[in-house]
């Protein structure tokens, strides 16, 4: 494999701005992202190039929260170059094999309801739609959809 999974630092957050900035309508700031990794609860990872000679690029990140048995999805990214390459797929995988290791057994998240390649990739996964909330993201009005998925 040519990427691998590792626990967000700081040092990471630079090149995640630059995913996040690519990746959706309103992007984290650099404080936001240093105040995921100050919370408690956080459960934040980064993929990486594999690479002997230079410092490895990430090339995805997943930020989420760990309450008790649920695990809720914050934040997903991949870099414009490795989309449709399955690693969000393998990086929700590896995430959700982590978690259930913490006694997670649920995870939520919400996503745009126009976002047809992510709902298509959650429900591949294995989430069934839960809910709905109305005018979730501010700067468009557009609802939200809630997705659940039991791990094991």
């Amino acid at each position: 494999m040519q990427w691998h999974l590792s626990a967000l630092t700081e040092s990471d957050i630079e090149q995640i701005l630059l995913i996040e900035k690519t990746s959706f309508k309103q992007p984290w700031s650099s404080k936001l992202f240093h105040e995921e990794l100050a919370c408690k609860d956080a459960f934040d990872y980064v993929v990486k190039l594999n690479s002997s000679d230079k410092p490895e690029p990430v090339i995805a990140y997943l930020c989420s929260r760990i309450s008790g048995s649920e695990m809720s999805i914050l934040r997903i990214a991949v870099a414009t170059k490795w989309q449709n390459s399955g690693i969000a797929f393998w990086l929700l995988n590896r995430s959700f094999e982590i978690a259930h290791t913490k006694g997670v057994t649920s995870v939520f998240l919400e996503v745009r309801e126009s976002n047809n390649a992510a709902t298509a990739l959650y429900s591949k996964l294995g989430f069934m739609p839960v809910g709905k909330r109305p005018g979730y993201y501010s700067e468009t009005g557009e609802d939200a959809l809630v997705f659940m998925k039991k791990i094991s």
